[in-house]
Parts: structure tokens; sequence; C-alpha cells
């Protein structure tokens, strides 16, 4: 069929107003008679149970970030918004479609008028405040969020961070939420142009259908192999939406009675709350869980003011929640996570929680009308060159917010915006790593005289690299340059492989290791988290199915990984410096509360001192194999145990004023120089015979 006969074939289609004239047009659903093509599909038809669904929604996510317990499951808010998007979006397109009067260019305009203005509002007093309260390397953080934020990329982001071993806690990320908003703006990247070629072949109920199930089934498998990019990504959210625009189909095909109606109504809001009464942040999501929440809003869509169970849905309060919901949603978090910074979880209460859900009704309810509102117009169809000036406007807007918050992440949270005293304090209560200067491997830093011949090389986890700090001050008065061969959360032990999915990355990365090491016969400093890596996180080489699962048989296995690892490292004249189980503390710290910023934030609640003996009996399992290692090895091999160095009668936490942890396992730097002084004999006697 030439293009010409095509193109007089749709004409006639769309002159009808949708008569079906042929089998492909049969195959075209046709819209629900009770939407009216109005010249604005955006504007066509006011449903008062999505508004509410809307208010339903947000308030769930608002009430899960309180820690409401009884709103365990209100995350789930974020699917129903999916829900809701995928409907209107797929139904305001096809609308235009029927038409013969959608554009590319005016659906994008629509969506950066409804979604632009009241987002980088948000992030730009998001990173105002920031500026003000957060010390440098929070501020960085929040630097980058924001431009990710900005680009519609933050879902990325907090993925590939959640691979870190060092990942910043969720309760830590300002713009945490943005994450949704990415996902659903990559959504509507591909969606129109899809349902603009399902409708050009005559198949768009198919294949909206073929899209969710794939994304379904993808979703499922992935969650058993990087959960965080099933809950993350785009590409294993889009059955959300697809539920959603497959609501269309459904309203256009079934008719039912009343009782049904009611049925369906009532089951959706059930489905709804029972996800947020009984969902939690531990289980596994999305997976078949999230179909609870989708499918119970999809029931309460398809029904809509049709059921007498949904008229509760029309009262004022929802209504008026589910018009500022976009704005509330915006501005919900941020508001928490500074409440919590600057005066601290603990002043968490009932009472705080009521006066915050005031502050955010307030502010969201501004928002809308002086940020949000004045933008969405969206009554002419034409481009004037006004409009045309405004979205370059945007385009110009977020590419400057973009340059300023990135240029703040490039210089490590602009730490000028401290005094020099606080500086000071800053660097001695990071990492112990911070002396490092980075080597082009990206698992190697050189400390000590940068200029000297290698001496020493630190080997093993997030645990041997804090001893950076500990050893540099010693290097540089001797004279000797060292570097580390670190990886974080991985055990650089031969016949020892981390279980889930960072397992190929560690594995990579330790045998790059171990070969620079059989290359060379400098002295090696080797610890890790010994006693995190257990039957349960690792799967050993050296598996002993005669010990029955559980500490005994780990610690086996440990052993024998260690003595292979040494036989291996055991060339030339090199000697070996085995550091025991690290001093633990069982003390909740807020990393970022423990540095300053340039206001005033209330300080990290005080942690007791540990005592040694308790210490001492922790670790004694773990040592005594360390101990029974190094004598098998005892030309090459010294032990040294922490504990006994790090601790007199107690291990301190704190000491002068300044904190000697940085979370219950790593040491700051301070704690890290602690940990240096006291053991300088055993250091020094380690490098230079």
């Amino acid at each position: 069929m030439s293009v010409v006969t095509r193109e007089r074939n749709r004409q006639a289609w769309m002159s009808s107003n949708g008569v079906l004239a042929s089998r492909r047009v049969a195959l075209e659903p046709k819209l629900a008679p009770a939407i009216p093509l109005t010249a604005n599909a955006e504007a066509a038809q006011f449903r008062p149970e999505i508004a509410a669904l809307r208010a339903v929604a947000v308030l769930g996510v608002s009430l899960c970030h309180l820690k409401i317990s009884a709103f365990d499951g209100g995350f789930v808010g974020v699917d129903i918004f999916f829900v809701i998007s995928g409907y209107l979006i797929s139904r305001n397109t096809l609308l235009d479609l029927r038409q013969n009067r959608f554009s590319f260019t005016n659906f994008y305009i629509r969506r950066s008028r409804r979604i632009l203005p009241a987002l980088i509002f948000t992030v730009v007093v998001t990173f105002v405040v920031g500026a003000l309260w957060l010390p440098p390397d929070a501020f960085r953080q929040l630097a980058k969020e924001s431009t990710h934020a900005l680009l519609s990329i933050s879902n990325i982001q907090y993925w590939r961070e959640s691979k870190q071993y060092f990942a910043t806690a969720s309760d830590q990320l300002a713009l945490l939420h943005c994450w949704s908003l990415s996902l659903e703006e990559q959504f509507y990247l591909f969606w129109p142009a899809l349902l603009f070629w399902a409708f050009r072949l005559g198949r768009i109920a198919t294949i909206i259908l073929v899209m969710a199930s794939v994304s379904f089934t993808l979703s499922i498998l992935e969650l058993t192999r990087d959960p965080q990019a099933a809950f993350f990504l785009t590409p294993f959210r889009i059955f959300e939406f697809s539920i959603g625009a497959l609501i269309i189909f459904i309203e256009e095909r079934i008719r039912v009675s009343n009782l049904i109606a009611e049925s369906i109504a009532f089951g959706g809001m059930l489905a709804i709350g029972a996800s947020y009464l009984t969902f939690n942040s531990t289980m596994p999501f999305p997976g078949f869980a999230v179909l609870l929440p989708c499918v119970g809003a999809a029931a309460i869509i398809f029904v809509g003011s049709n059921a007498r169970t949904t008229c509760w849905l029309a009262n004022p309060l929802a209504q008026a929640i589910g018009a500022i919901s976009y704005s509330l949603y915006l501005c919900h978090w941020p508001l928490i996570f500074f409440t919590r910074f600057i005066f601290g979880a603990e002043v968490m209460t009932a009472t705080t929680d009521a006066i915050l859900i005031a502050i955010m009704g307030i502010t969201a309810t501004a928002m809308h009308f002086f940020v949000e509102k004045p933008f969405v117009h969206g009554r002419s169809r034409s481009l004037s060159p006004r409009l045309r000036t405004s979205i370059l406007g945007y385009g110009g807007t977020v590419l400057v917010l973009v340059v300023i918050t990135h240029t703040a992440f490039l210089q490590d949270g602009w730490a000028w915006r401290l005094s020099w005293e606080k500086q000071q304090l800053t660097e001695l209560q990071r990492f112990g790593v911070v002396s490092c200067e980075a080597k082009s491997s990206s698992s190697s830093c050189a400390f000590g005289k940068f200029d000297a011949p290698l001496s020493v090389e630190i080997v093993g986890d997030s645990v041997a690299q804090q001893y950076v700090a500990a050893l540099d001050p010693l290097l540089k008065q001797l004279g000797f340059r060292g570097e580390t061969l670190t990886v974080g959360g991985c055990p650089i032990l031969i016949g020892m492989a981390l279980k889930g999915s960072q397992r190929e990355a560690c594995e990579s990365r330790k045998k790059s290791i171990l070969t620079r090491l059989r290359s060379s016969d400098g002295n090696v400093v080797l610890t890790q988290a010994w006693g995190g890596y257990n039957d349960d996180t690792t799967i050993s080489d050296f598996g002993r199915l005669d010990l029955s699962s559980g500490e005994e048989r780990s610690l086996a296995q440990l052993e024998s990984s260690l003595e292979k690892t040494i036989e291996v490292l055991a060339v030339g004249r090199r000697k070996i410096l085995l550091v025991g189980d690290q001093v633990r503390t069982n003390c909740k710290i807020d990393k970022g509360r423990l540095l300053p910023g340039p206001f005033w934030h209330a300080p990290q609640a005080p942690c007791p001192s540990i005592n040694r003996d308790q210490i001492t009996h922790s670790g004694e399992r773990v040592n005594a194999v360390l101990e029974r290692v190094a004598a098998r090895w005892a030309d090459r091999v010294t032990l040294i145990k922490p504990v006994d160095y790090f601790c007199d009668e107690e291990c301190p936490v704190v000491r002068n004023g300044l904190w000697l942890y940085l979370d219950e396992l790593h040491f700051t730097r301070a704690g890290s120089q602690y940990m240096g002084q006291r053991a300088e004999n055993v250091f020094r006697e380690f490098l230079i015979r």
C-alpha cells in the first residue's frame, strides 16, 4: 500500500471519530466516550478519585519518612504515583493522537512546565540551606545529588552508589526522594514515542501488555541478582506505568454492575491499606509484592466515581492534599532531613512530627500557588515566541545551576565555608585514609614520603585502609613510602569469595592485588574485618564439611585461606604484619553530624567507652586463629592485636573532644593516629628490620 493510500485511510478513519472500518482499526481501542476531547488533553477530565489517590500516595510516603511505625509500608505511595502517571499520560497522549493533534514538542513543553519549576525551586532551596548548615563532606554529597536531580538521573546515581562500601545512608541524602522523579522523567522520554508507534501499528494494547510483561519479568529476575537495580532503574519499573496505561483499555471494554464496582473499589482500598500497614523496608522490593498497591490503585481508577465506596475520596481535605501533592512530595523530605540533621534524630517525637506535618502543608501550599501554578497554563495549543523563550529559559536555568552544583562537588563541598579551626576538626574526624595520594590504580594510594622507595603495602579491606593515618607520620619520619592495596568490603584472601552481586568485582580487584604483590617483595601490613567474612557472607574453597555451619566452620575456613595467602606472600625478604580483630564500638554514630558546618547543629549524642574485657572476649576466637597462623610463620609474620594498644581499662570512643570512630567498625583519622601513637614501637620495629 502506498504512503498516499495509507494517509487517506487514516484521514478517513479520523474523520469518522473512531468508527471501526477495518481489522486494523478494530484493534485500535476506542477511548471512553465520557472523556471530552478538549483542546488541552491534560484538562480533559477531572477525576476526584485520582486527586484523592495522589493524596493517599503522598501521605503514605511522608508518614513513612517520618518513621511512623504504622506506615512502614508508605513508601509504596511512589508506586501509586507511577500507576497514576501511566494512566494519565497514556490517556492524554492517545486523545491527542485520535484527534490528529499530538505533538512531541507540545508534550515535552507541558511536562517541563508541570515538573521543572517546582523541582528547580526545591533543589535551589535545599542547596542553599545545605551550604549554610552542612559540613564539607555532606555538602559535597548534596551538590552531587543536586546535579543529578536537575539532570533527571538521580535514580542512576543512587543505584551506582548503593554498590559502594561506604555508601551514604539513605537518611543522610537530602534529595533522595528525587529518584522517583528522575525515573518518571525517563519514562516520559520514550513512552510518547512508543504510543505513537503503537498507534500507527494499530496494536496499542498488545504492545503495552508486552512491555509490561517483559519489564515485570526482568524486575523479578533482577531482584535476585541486583536488588538495588530492580528498585531504582527505569526498565524494571515500566510495568507499573503500564498497569496504569492498561486501565484505559479495560474501562473501554468492560462494564461492571454496581455491586461488582463496589467490590472492586473496596478491594482496591484494602490492597493499598494492607500495603501501608504490612510492608516494610527490609522486604525484597518491588518483586511480586508491588502488584498489591499497583493493582489496588488501578482498581480505584477503573471504577472511578461509579462506586459509592469511592465517594469519600471526593471530600475537600483529600482533594486539597491531592492538589498540592507534587509540591508536598518535593518539600517533605528536605524538611525532615534538615530537622534531623540540625536538631538530631532524638528530637523526632510525636509533637515534632505534628509540627513538621503542619510546616509541610504550609510549604507545599505556598509552592503550589506561587511556584507550580503560575507555570502550568497549558491552555493554548500554539507555541508563542514567549513560550518558546520560556522553554529555553528552563534549559538555561538548569545548565547554570548544574555548573554551580557540580563546581561545589569538584571543590570538595566548599571547605572555605568553614573557619580554620573547623577545617582542622573536620580533617581529624574524617576516615583515616585522607592523607593518601591517589595512584593510577583505583585500589592504590601512596602515603608517607612520596618520593622515597616503596617500603610497605597495606593490604585488605577498609579496616586495613584506615591504618594509613596511623603509619603516615612514622613513614615520613623514617623516609619511607607506603601504598594501599585495599578494596572496601572485599576479603583479600586466597580461596575466600563474597556471596552476592559484588562477588565478581571483588574477585577481579583481589586478583589484581595479588598479581602485584607476587611481583614485589615489599613488606605487607595485612588486616581485614576478619569476623565479618563468615559462612553466611562468603564462599570458601576450603570448605570444612566435617564441621557444622556456624562460627567454628567459618573460623576454620578463615584459617585455611589466611595460611594460603601468607604462603603466597612470603617471598624474598618480605615481612608481614598481621593486625588482629578490630576494636569495635556498639555505639550508633551519625557520621554526618560528627563534622561541623558553617552554622550550628546539635552535636552527636555522646557514646560511652567500651570495657576492655568485653573487646578481648569478643575478638579472642579470631585472634586465636591469627596467633596460630603467625606461629607457623614465626620468622616472617608478626601479630599485633589492636585491643592491646588502643585500650587501657576502657577503650575510648571520644578523646579530648575528638571522635575516634566514624562508625562502629572504622576509626576516624584521629582514632587511627591514636592507635599509631600507642603502637609506634611495634610499627617502627616492623618497618626498619
